[in-house]
């Protein structure tokens, strides 16, 4: 089945709605994690997509960051994350963006992101390449990673710190410059070519599938920081699960995993 069309559409329209909310909107924290925030944008995004999905593919599971699983028959797995970067938008920044992604089992088979701020839309399928506004993504195959941007997220959790900064102390040796949106902008960055890679170790599902698809679609490597696929197996059940994540081109992929490895936890 080809999803392209219509993930182009779903995202699109979703990332439309994002603007026509106010700037500097309130938010609440979510739980005890005070990285985590939501606004009604979400919670307004998140139902007209859901919506649409049911009724387009009825019988398929849907994961929403914000209003959980819903369990469906067949073997497809919808994973939405209305805003990616709240804390962003609700700041009034454009750094944020509307992510969708679809597993088949475990498998990325598609997914689109929408960078409303920037009026872009990338989409992706297995096979049928990575695109933004239908123009096709190719990643380098190699390079000088001493020339590239490196972005990196980071939520701050003060146990970890100092682990983020041995990591950036690492990356920031051996490239160009770091950049931090701590958002979906800076993976469609990699996936455009503008950054060499991206890196956060504290993401969960609604986070990576979508990127995932575009940035192997458009010939990048998207695995854990240790070099390592990504676990999706049983979606439904993995809503409360950490993934670490880095996307880049696969000559730098080797060179910035090693880095990673020789920080461990103290």
């Amino acid at each position: 089945m080809t999803y392209l069309n219509f993930l182009e559409s779903l995202v699109e329209d979703a990332g439309k709605l994002a603007m026509t909310f106010p700037q500097n909107m309130p938010s609440r924290i979510k739980g005890a994690d005070r990285n985590q925030v939501v606004t009604s944008a979400d919670l307004a995004i998140g139902s007209q997509i859901r919506w649409r999905i049911r009724e387009r593919f009825p019988d398929d599971s849907v994961i929403d960051e914000e209003s959980g699983a819903v369990r469906g028959a067949s073997p497809i797995t919808w994973i939405i994350d209305p805003i990616d970067g709240t804390s962003n938008f609700a700041a009034g920044s454009p750094l944020f963006g509307v992510m969708v992604g679809v597993l088949r089992h475990d498998k990325p088979v598609a997914g689109g992101v929408a960078l409303p701020a920037f009026s872009e839309t990338y989409v992706a399928e297995a096979g049928e390449g990575a695109y933004c506004n239908e123009t096709r993504l190719r990643i380098k195959a190699d390079g000088d990673l001493a020339q590239q941007l490196i972005a990196y997220g980071m939520d701050i959790h003060p146990s970890e710190i100092s682990l983020d900064c041995r990591m950036l102390a690492g990356i920031a040796s051996c490239c160009r410059g770091i950049r931090m949106s701590n958002s979906i902008f800076d993976c469609m960055m990699v996936a455009k070519g503008a950054y060499g890679g991206f890196m956060h170790r504290r993401n969960q599902i609604w986070d990576c599938v979508a990127a995932q698809i575009i940035i192997e679609e458009a010939g990048g490597m998207f695995t854990d920081m240790n070099g390592r696929p990504l676990d999706y197996r049983y979606p439904l059940t993995k809503t409360a699960d950490v993934f670490s994540i880095l996307a880049c081109g696969p000559g730098f992929h080797g060179t910035i995993t090693d880095i990673t490895r020789d920080q461990p936890p103290q």
